[in-house]
């Protein structure tokens, strides 16, 4: 059982170190955190600071490291698509942020999130700005925002 969970970590390590730094941008009103950094794999295309296309039917992966500047015993991860008007919530997403990411946050230290993200098939292709927000029992939050393209794969001719 060791030797499982040794190769899925290095594994993890090894996916979160080839992935693309991205372009992002911080949640308005956000004042208790720092992001530091956004990496989304895989996403050729952030070479050339545009969205990454990501397809239906694929698992994405996704790390940002930041620094928070409150202490939280537990953190909530929530995802959604947001609008001028209204966010609307990513399916299908562990919200349990402390199993990707180290718990309780340290005021002031600089730590990583990382978690797969599978792209349904039932998501409609367009567009999307991400909103990713990592929340604390006392509603402090670390939040930034990323553009991706979800696509159909095209089949080969």
């Amino acid at each position: 059982m060791k030797y499982f969970q040794t190769v899925a970590i290095v594994a993890l390590c090894l996916n979160v170190a080839w992935a693309e730094v991205v372009n992002f941008k911080k949640c308005p009103g956000e004042e208790k955190c720092t992001i530091h950094e956004v990496s989304i794999s895989p996403c050729p295309e952030a070479a050339e600071g545009v969205a990454c296309t990501v397809y239906r039917g694929t698992n994405v992966s996704i790390s940002f490291d930041f620094t928070p500047e409150f202490v939280a015993n537990e953190l909530t991860a929530d995802v959604s698509w947001t609008q001028p008007n209204f966010d609307l919530p990513f399916v299908g997403m562990d919200t349990a942020a402390c199993k990707s990411t180290k718990c309780p946050t340290v005021s002031g230290t600089r730590q990583t999130y990382a978690y797969d993200l599978p792209i349904k098939k039932s998501y409609p292709p367009k567009h999307y700005d991400v909103k990713w927000k990592l929340t604390g029992e006392n509603s402090e939050s670390c939040c930034f925002i990323v553009q991706i393209n979800i696509t159909k794969k095209s089949k080969r001719t």
